[in-house]
């Protein structure tokens, strides 16, 4: 258990990394953007050292343009996918429920 709890940390962080990238930010940007108090600690959670609790997890997302869902996809190919699918409206998730049955 605690193999996968540090590959989840691992793999958390660089996803964190990546988003903040595309969203074009330093790291003092994105602590900024997501109400952390410096960062240091924003460093430590893409390094993989660290765990952000859910609410700071959140606040990153957002802060990158991006969902929890698609910072915590199991596969790395998931990730754009899915951050398209809980923006769709209603209309669009119909649509494509409806190509999958």
């Amino acid at each position: 258990m605690v193999m996968q709890n540090e590959a989840l940390t691992q793999r958390l962080g660089r996803r964190l990394r990546t988003a903040r990238f595309a969203a074009g930010l330093t790291v003092r940007e994105a602590a900024a953007r997501a109400g952390l108090p410096g960062h240091t600690q924003l460093v430590r959670y893409e390094n993989g050292r660290a765990q952000p609790p859910l609410e700071r997890l959140a606040a990153l997302a957002s802060a990158y343009g991006t969902t929890l869902s698609a910072l915590l996809a199991l596969h790395d190919e998931a990730v754009a996918l899915i951050a398209v699918i809980e923006r769709a409206d209603e209309s669009t998730l119909r649509r494509l429920l409806g190509a999958l049955e």
